[in-house]
């Protein structure tokens, strides 16, 4: 029997006892290198990280970064795009303010979302939100690359680390008000049950709730996360991590027709606040759960095995109208899409590495098998209609007829994987190899959403470190996303394939506390999906990105921090076989610096000041709107924070504080950026 007919857990469960009579945990014991990681981070060990060969570091044969607790903390994040806006590569903000999902992409395409190492799996509304305070860092690997979770998108993997137990008994209380009606309480504490600490805890809490911008959009989020480690030897760990989240509100339906955007009319433009949708009708109620957990052990001379199991249960019901398109005067044309069911998702992996380590070498040998079964169940209606609107004195309360199609997807993949990382004096090669099984069947209405494939994806890397701190490399990577469905003449789809060469250069000075890099790519995907005269989409396509990004991070002194990026982009897609256009909501230029400076001493002892701006370049839509370009846009943000009396922290964040009303992008639909908000908050720390 050849391992993909293996019976759903059979096969994982089977790969374990195999591994366990072999070997070691592969513990990601560090998240990344000293200078990025938090100390609370460098004390334990995660199995979680993206890495699975001693974390995400910055001198990798590949553009990575890692995002600490206490940048997001500084920056008051609530979501998690809102988390990496300032990475190079990394556009977000492009569909405006969204309560519901997390929206970005890497090098101009989509990237997936894993939760400490486990992927999610996205099936239309069925996204998972993940909630900003329970995340201890997150973690940014750019471009094509299946080798470590499979289905992939060929912008890359975002993954996020939960909170877990630190070593040391350490608590947060924190409250916050702000803008839009923001309010927010949680509480973070971390203990011991232990006497030689050999058992921590911790329990993460928070509720908020905030208004938009759009009217009468709102929504209310609880989360609660404890989890316990366990130190059952000097070799062996255990950890559990759980979580319940739930959301409850009013969505926001920020879809909008390019007139009265981009486009003028004689009735001036659509107001920014302005809700397309119908109160009485939109709605969102989800429910998140998730229970699982990492296992390490060391056997000793060099062997190591790990494994990861997590469980994830969605219940959601989202229901909103939206505009796509007017009438050229006063009416927006309106629909409703509409999705009611439930996702359960068990995804387990397994590997087992071996060091070898001589005097001028050190070699490590990853091997891995991972398992994901998911399968969603409800209705879903994509896009029902709905009676038309004044764009510019609406009226709502319109008759809206709720229906829905049977909606069943289901999902098996297996993955088999194998990663090498030599390293001879200076020299750093990486080199890995996956094969993957992806099933899938079911149906959305009368469509059947099946397919099968079988793929092998490769990866390699080189750097050579010099003594100043120079480090130039080049890479080479590969990723795969299957989708369902055929054309018109009954050939299945097949999946996207991503490939991407990256040359690089990375420099951390001997003489200052910094980090430099500078990378060139060359990202594409082939097998991508173009209209065609069956009115069929068939696969002709094919989207690229080409670019330059250069970054920096750079504390002068104890008082003075600096960061800044830069992104050239040069991305087209295929319309048809003919037709190549540029990518839409893409700029070819995107920047951003950051600079803060600390007081540590005199009366202002303690308190910190930032400062930001984000430059995101014109953009178009040459497919339905060519032509009319989307202006360029600068937002600034700022920040405070003050620390006193030991251990009390008050801060002010405010963003888009010249309050700039802008269109972010344009894709058929239109968007308005988010404007001015402002928080307070303030914390007690132990």
């Amino acid at each position: 029997m050849s391992y993909s007919k293996l019976p759903k857990f059979h096969l994982a469960l089977l790969s374990t006892a195999i591994l366990l009579a072999y070997s070691q945990v592969q513990a990601a014991d560090e998240v990344a290198d000293s200078a990025e990681a938090d100390t609370e981070l460098e004390a334990i060990t995660v199995v979680g990280s993206a890495g699975k060969i001693g974390g995400i570091k910055f001198h990798d044969t590949r553009s990575a970064d890692v995002i600490k607790r206490s940048n997001m903390d500084e920056n008051a994040i609530h979501k998690i795009d809102e988390a990496i806006a300032n990475q190079a590569g990394v556009l977000t903000n492009m569909y405006g303010t969204d309560n519901k999902v997390d929206w970005f992409k890497i090098r101009g395409f989509d990237a997936s979302t894993a939760i400490d190492g486990t992927p999610t799996t996205p099936n239309g509304f069925f996204v998972w939100l993940p909630e900003a305070y329970g995340v201890e860092s997150v973690e940014v690997i750019k471009g094509a690359n299946s080798n470590l979770y499979g289905a992939s998108g060929a912008g890359g993997v975002v993954n996020l680390v939960s909170k877990r137990p630190k070593a040391e008994p350490a608590g947060e209380v924190k409250i916050g008000l702000g803008t839009d009606k923001r309010g927010s309480i949680a509480a973070d504490y971390s203990g011991v049950l232990t006497e030689d600490n050999s058992v921590r805890y911790r329990v993460v809490a928070q509720a908020r709730r905030e208004d938009s911008q759009i009217e009468f959009a709102n929504m209310k989020h609880y989360y609660f996360a404890p989890s316990l480690t366990w130190d059952i030897s000097d070799n062996t760990n255990l950890t559990l991590l759980a979580s319940y989240q739930h959301e409850k509100g009013r969505p926001t339906n920020g879809f909008l027709p390019a007139y009265g955007t981009i486009i003028d009319t004689p009735y001036g433009k659509i107001n920014r606040d302005t809700s397309m949708g119908e109160p009485d009708f939109d709605k969102t109620d989800r429910t998140q759960v998730s229970a699982g957990y990492e296992f390490q052990h060391d056997f000793g001379n060099g062997w190591k095995f790990s494994q990861n199991y997590r469980y994830s249960h969605m219940d959601l019901l989202n229901q909103g109208v939206f505009a796509w398109g007017s009438d050229g005067k006063r009416t927006a044309y309106r629909g409703y899409s509409y999705s009611d069911g439930d996702q359960n998702l068990h995804n387990i992996d397994n590997r087992v590495s071996k060091l070898w380590q001589g005097e001028r070498f050190s070699n490590t040998l990853l091997l891995g098998l991972d398992y994901l079964h998911s399968t969603t169940d409800g209705k879903n209606n994509g896009f029902g209609y709905v009676p038309g609107l004044d764009m510019f004195n609406p009226q709502y309360g319109a008759d809206i007829t709720l229906t829905g199609d049977p909606y069943h997807i289901k999902l098996k993949q297996t993955g088999l994987y194998a990663q090498n990382q030599f390293k001879w004096d200076n020299w750093l090669l990486n080199a890995g190899v996956r094969h993957d099984k992806a099933k899938s069947s079911g149906y959305i209405g009368t469509v059947d959403q099946s397919y099968d494939v079988n793929h092998t994806s490769y990866n390699a890397g080189l750097m050579y470190q010099f003594d100043i701190g120079l480090s130039p490399y080049v890479n080479y990577s590969e990723s795969f996303r299957p989708i369902s469905g055929g054309d018109a003449q009954n050939r299945a789809y097949k999946p996207y394939e991503g490939r991407q060469l990256e040359v690089g250069l990375k420099y951390s000075p001997v003489n200052l506390d910094g980090r430099f890099s500078i990378a060139y790519f060359d990202l594409q995907e082939k097998n991508a999906l173009v209209s065609d005269a069956s009115n069929v989409q068939v696969q002709a396509g094919e989207r690229r990105g080409r670019g330059v990004e250069l970054q920096a991070d750079v504390n002068l002194n104890d008082n003075w921090s600096l960061a800044g990026a830069y992104t050239y982009t040069d991305s087209k897609q295929d319309l048809s076989t003919h037709t190549t256009i540029r990518s839409p909501m893409m700029p070819r230029h995107m920047a951003s610096t950051q600079v803060a400076y600390k007081f540590n001493t005199g009366a202002l002892n303690g308190l910190k000041l930032g400062t930001s701006l984000r430059y995101v370049g014109s953009t178009t839509d040459d497919q339905y709107y060519a032509g009319h370009t989307i202006p360029s846009y600068t937002l600034w943000d700022a920040m405070a924070q003050y620390t006193f009396a030991k251990d009390w922290q008050v801060q002010l964040n405010a963003r888009n504080l010249t309050d700039k009303d802008y269109v972010s992008a344009c894709s058929f639909y239109c968007y308005y950026g988010a404007g001015r908000s402002v928080e307070a908050s303030l914390s007690y720390k132990w």
